[in-house]
């Protein structure tokens, strides 16, 4: 059989948290059903909660973010409050080479992310070492993974996975300014003042996905995809 083209998914529309989540959870479907290795940029049409798998099952959301849209993450981790971002997912079928060792996957998306963004005057770096002290915090950009990207201390980038019959899917959040939800944490906008447009970064950012593949057939999600995702 041939290996499908690798798609990628330009969604300029935002969507709410349920309906990005089901998309994400459906191309990691077609990785292990049709071994599509698949690319998606997105944004969200309100600031929405998305828990991780496992805080999911808990079901103990803050008391001061009760009142906003929730869904669940494939991936596990921290709570995370979409608002003002860039986020990004893909799917890796398990017969690519990279499905091998899904944490360099971590680290090669963050360094094309911290590269685009060297590109627009703003400086940025990995962590490299893990911070357990705070890594119980509700929230994920509250917590310090060892791949996180941070700007001048602060982490503005973070991903997470869903391993599943050898594809992974990998989602991860870049933010752009604060949310007034959650002030505590400031975006590339606060700490670099520089402000980007989320469709130029992206436009960006597809140029350096070569690690993936050097072709890519850039697509639109069809009327008929989304409709199923409704059944």
């Amino acid at each position: 059989m041939a290996v499908p083209t690798p798609i990628l998914y330009r969604d300029p529309e935002p969507r709410s948290g349920q309906r990005n989540m089901a998309i994400d959870a459906w191309m990691l479907t077609q990785a292990i059903d049709a071994e599509q290795l698949s690319f998606r940029f997105y944004q969200w049409n309100q600031p929405t909660l998305s828990l991780g798998y496992f805080q999911e099952k808990t079901g103990s959301v803050p008391k001061a973010l009760g009142d906003l849209p929730t869904v669940g993450r494939l991936s596990g981790g921290g709570a995370i409050l979409h608002d003002q971002e860039l986020t990004y997912s893909f799917a890796v079928p398990g017969t690519h080479p990279l499905a091998t060792n899904p944490t360099q996957l971590y680290e090669l998306m963050h360094l094309a992310i911290q590269e685009t963004l060297q590109e627009l005057g703003v400086e940025s770096g990995l962590r490299g070492v893990e911070n357990k002290e705070v890594n119980g915090r509700f929230l994920c950009f509250l917590r310090g993974d060892r791949h996180d990207l941070l700007c001048k201390g602060h982490k503005i980038l973070g991903s997470a996975q869903r391993r599943r019959k050898g594809a992974i899917l990998q989602h991860g959040s870049l933010i752009l300014s604060s949310s007034p939800r959650a002030p505590e944490i400031p975006g590339v906008l606060e700490l670099s003042g520089v402000k980007i447009d989320p469709s130029l970064l992206a436009g960006l950012l597809a140029g350096k996905l070569g690690f993936f593949s050097e072709i890519w057939q850039e697509q639109a999600l069809s009327a008929e995809v989304l409709a199923s995702l409704d059944d």
